[in-house]
């Protein structure tokens, strides 16, 4: 098995990471906070610009318009299933509600005695 560099951290065995970058998930040791926060901050900016890009890409290119018509498709599927269980669910009801008063006398009906 091979040994490799590392520490512990919390309990934890952190191995060194031998590119020079930090291991994500690991806190960021001995990095001001200044600069830290200046680093998640361009880290975010670039997030929110990549969506907006692919927002922009989906309503504006073909393949995006492909990729929403697809999704359009898929929802418009679930939602006829989902209907279509729901009219089969409440037919089953009204048909057993049918049987159940077939079944029962009317109150209103009064029986006429014939002596």
């Amino acid at each position: 098995m091979e040994e490799k560099d590392g520490k512990f951290v919390h309990g934890e065995w952190i191995e060194e990471d031998t590119t020079g970058k930090e291991a994500q998930g690991e806190r960021a040791q001995g990095i001001p906070i200044d600069q830290r926060i200046g680093q998640v901050s361009t880290m975010v900016s670039t997030s929110v610009h990549q969506v907006l890009s692919l927002a922009r890409d989906l309503v504006t290119t073909p393949e995006g318009h492909a990729h929403i018509e697809k999704q359009i498709q898929q929802a418009s599927s679930q939602i006829e299933s989902a209907l279509n269980e729901i009219m089969k669910s409440g037919e089953e009801i009204l048909k057993s509600g049918v049987e159940k008063k077939a079944e029962t006398p009317d109150p209103e009906k009064k029986k006429i005695r014939i002596e």
